[in-house]
């Protein structure tokens, strides 16, 4: 008979996962997120497959959460509805796989982690209900979501979390000053804490005083042994296996997410980094370290331009950021490049170093790679966005009648609720009529846009100029 640690559930969850660990290195986001995700179905109480599946998310987005599409949040709510409803049916796994869908729209979903932490609760799955909230902190933090914290701070608390309790409840006192409530319940939360603390210390004197029949059969090795496997957290298991194997390149990409998850960016790249000297040369560590790396700058960028809005005057501080951003359009350049050499007919990665090249103003390299973004996208959604980024590179250029015909392409692939590429759209080619000296069509573009969005971008103000 198979151990429990090998039942055919958790051997098939296993296997899933190391798929998406195959695939993940070779940099196949779509099919690892796949894996992950079915890793996660099986055994929905492990928090190692999920970590996984919710940071290679985030990494499609480049682990920014700025970067995920403004009509996701209309979409997002058709799917948490669906959880809601399978939620009050009881269904509680049903509702923390739609949570999961939403997810993939956009890993940072406030109300889907909530959602989600929720069904955990119910599924009596304490660690992953607490996790789903540790994921999403910063994001609520930023909207200063009160209710959010108020409900965190009940999932820490069931979970005697006291200290993380305890700072959920400072921060909706930050939102809400005046309410006295609050003080009492940190008086509260802090007294439990005590109390479990003295209890956990007298348990474990009278543990130690006296031992149990059943250890007694035990050796002491196997008691040793038995004991390290029960202490030891997720970060030290994959140490352990690194060290164990250092050819493991699935542990390294373990614990850099690990890591990542914790917003411990620099470990993160030091374990990676060891990694690709064990393993000189593979593709799927390389890609995850520069992501590492690019998201240490971004977030290095973002500290350096708090200090420059604080203290404007500081003329090393703003030269700091300049070299800093500097360093982004380098490292940048460099990876994407390398992938888009590497992947000639994947039209994500060839608009994403289209955006990076334009961003830069490299437009004469960046109009080859939105063509091989369009030629290569198999939805449209990516080639009305590589059509647009093109037309913009065009203008850039001054070649007006080149942008137009791009913007008239990407027209005749919109869906009639892709609201957001519309009014782009016909912004773009009002702007493009307007310096062609077409008047007429200019004024019919910014009629299109107006009558849909009255305030979009100055279209009114030019719209005026021109009649």
């Amino acid at each position: 008979m198979p151990s429990e640690a090998e039942s055919p559930e958790l051997l098939k969850a296993k296997t899933f996962f190391q798929y998406g660990n195959d695939a993940a290195m070779k940099g196949n986001t779509d099919y690892a997120i796949a894996m992950y995700r079915q890793a996660t179905k099986t055994t929905p109480d492990n928090l190692i497959y999920r970590q996984a599946l919710r940071g290679i998310e985030r990494r499609k987005f480049g682990n920014d959460p700025k970067k995920v599409g403004m009509l996701v949040g209309v979409k997002n709510q058709t799917i948490l509805m669906s959880a809601k409803s399978a939620k009050s049916k009881g269904k509680h796994h049903d509702a923390l796989e739609h949570c999961e869908d939403a997810f993939a729209n956009n890993p940072w979903d406030v109300n889907a982690a909530r959602l989600a932490a929720e069904a955990a609760e119910e599924l009596d799955l304490g660690a992953l209900s607490q996790w789903l909230i540790d994921s999403v902190q910063e994001i609520a933090l930023k909207s200063k979501d009160a209710d959010f914290f108020r409900f965190a701070a009940g999932v820490y608390e069931a979970n005697e979390s006291w200290a993380k309790a305890i700072a959920c409840w400072e921060q909706v006192k930050k939102f809400n000053p005046n309410d006295q409530d609050i003080n009492r319940k940190i008086n509260a939360l802090s007294a439990a804490s005590t109390i479990k603390r003295a209890g956990l210390d007298d348990a474990l004197e009278e543990r130690s005083q006296a031992k149990p029949a059943e250890e007694a059969v035990e050796s002491a090795q196997e008691k040793l042994d038995r004991l390290k496997r029960e202490q030891l957290t997720p970060e030290q298991r994959l140490i352990k296996e690194i060290i164990g194997d250092p050819k493991a390149t699935h542990a390294y990409v373990q614990l850099a997410e690990y890591y990542t998850l914790r917003d411990e960016l620099d470990k993160a790249e030091k374990v990676l980094t060891k990694g690709l000297k064990e393993n000189p040369g593979d593709i799927g560590l390389t890609q995850i370290l520069e992501d590492t790396q690019i998201a240490r700058l971004k977030k290095a960028i973002s500290v350096q331009n708090q200090r420059v809005q604080e203290r404007p005057e500081e003329t090393a501080a703003q030269v700091k950021l300049d070299e800093l951003n500097k360093m982004l359009d380098k490292y940048e350049i460099q990876a994407h490049r390398r992938r888009a050499q590497l992947h000639p007919e994947d039209a994500k990665v060839h608009y994403e170093f289209g955006q990076i090249l334009a961003r830069t103003g490299a437009h004469d390299e960046a109009i080859p790679e939105f063509q091989a973004a369009a030629r290569f996208g198999s939805s449209p959604a990516i080639k009305i966005q590589a059509l647009l980024r093109m037309g913009e590179s065009f203008e850039a250029n001054s070649v007006p009648k080149l942008a137009e015909r791009n913007y008239k392409e990407a027209i005749k692939l919109l869906e009639p609720e892709d609201k957001e590429n519309f009014l782009a759209l016909h912004y773009r080619l009002g702007r493009v009529n307007e310096s062609l000296s077409n008047r007429e069509a200019a004024e019919e573009h910014y009629n299109e846009v107006l009558a849909v969005d009255y305030k979009y971008q100055d279209a009114a103000d030019r719209l005026r100029r021109l009649i």
